[in-house]
């Protein structure tokens, strides 16, 4: 089972693989990558957004973004 912990981590690391410091990353992405369902990491997402690691439109949440917080803050 994954956590927040994990989902905050991996899009850390995805973010880490471009030039741009802070990329968008899709969420269908993400969820590849973790070999979950988009469905799985949803509410994981809205709970990082909701702590302001992260940004993304509601309901598409098609990609989402580190906030400047997300990139410093390491959990």
């Amino acid at each position: 089972m994954i956590t927040v912990n994990d989902v905050y981590r991996k899009i850390k690391e995805m973010s880490c693989r471009t030039a741009n410091p802070r990329p968008a990353i899709a969420v269908a992405g993400i969820a590849t990558e973790m070999h979950q369902a988009r469905e799985q990491i949803l509410p994981m997402l809205s709970e990082l957004k909701d702590m302001r690691l992260i940004k993304f439109e509601e309901p598409s949440a098609i990609s989402i973004k580190l906030t400047l917080l997300g990139f410093t803050v390491t959990r």
